[in-house]
């Protein structure tokens, strides 16, 4: 699959091929999502799923929204981008393609045309269902407790998950940024049916940028395992989560301060930040 024959979609892209991929190569897919985004709760569950399947690259998307600098590490550097990847499942039960990126784009126009353009991606693959993972800040009253809740763009989805009793419902909310656009926009173009599973963090991960909700993604993962029959094993403990934590951090503080110029600034009401997940 290369969609360079749609010059309209290409305007603002680079698409980079590394392992090729056909819908014909899919077995029953699943395209889990995880973009950058408060606490990074998606993005850390979905890059364990890239590592726990040992997923292949199938390529590479430049865009020229994404941060005006080069990311450095251990070195090395590299430009931001989104990524695909996939696993084929050698029971031929449930192949999965995952979707992720090392940052939003930077305004809102360009996070629409990056959302827009990975569900084509998604939809030239052939897969009929999506998975996005993310976060759900809210004012916890347990620190050690993980609420997971569910919304979909089927009804169906919903009540089957809520069913379980592991996860609640959404009344209402706002679901910034790729993590929400990439389901509903796949949905309106293409009848894609997606679900969104957000793990609940604290409200203050919102005014933080320099934190990372391992425990959050950790107990996202494990509800991903359950709800879509996945082979995850649960292998973090409390001294591992805490290593990674620290590492993740320091990281993301070199290379924030190096982007730090390039980043809008976007101000949230204090009245309407339950409102945005």
């Amino acid at each position: 699959m290369n969609p360079h024959g749609d010059p309209n979609l290409m305007q603002n892209f680079r698409f980079i091929q590394f392992a090729p991929l056909h819908p014909t190569d899919l077995y029953n897919p699943l395209c889990i999502i995880g973009m950058p985004g408060i606490a990074d709760i998606g993005k850390f569950a979905v890059d364990q799923l890239i590592g726990i399947f040992t997923a292949e690259k199938h390529c590479e998307i430049i865009f020229n929204d994404y941060p005006a600098g080069a990311i450095i590490d251990d070195s090395l550097l590299s430009t931001p981008k989104a990524e695909i990847l996939f696993y084929k499942d050698p029971k031929q039960k449930q192949d999965l393609v995952f979707v992720t990126a090392d940052a939003q784009a930077m305004s809102p126009r360009g996070i629409y045309e990056i959302s827009d353009y990975i569900a084509s991606l998604i939809h030239k693959l052939g897969i009929t269902k999506v998975l996005s993972l993310g976060a759900y800040p809210t004012k916890k009253a347990d620190a050690n407790t993980v609420n997971i809740y569910v919304t979909s763009t089927d009804l169906r989805h919903i009540e089957r998950i809520s069913a379980t009793g592991e996860a609640k419902k959404v009344k209402k909310g706002v679901i910034i940024g790729s993590n929400g656009l990439i389901p509903t926009i796949a949905k309106a173009r293409f009848g894609i049916e997606g679900t969104v599973l957000l793990a609940e963090t604290d409200n203050a991960a919102i005014m933080n940028d320099n934190f990372t909700d391992l425990q959050a993604s950790i107990q996202l993962l494990d509800k991903v395992g359950k709800f879509y029959d996945l082979p995850i094993e649960h292998v973090y403990n409390e001294n591992k989560i805490n290593e990674i934590s620290e590492d993740l951090e320091s990281k993301r503080k070199a290379l924030e301060e190096e982007l730090d110029a390039f980043q809008p600034k976007v101000k949230i009401n204090d009245l309407d930040k339950s409102l945005y997940i």
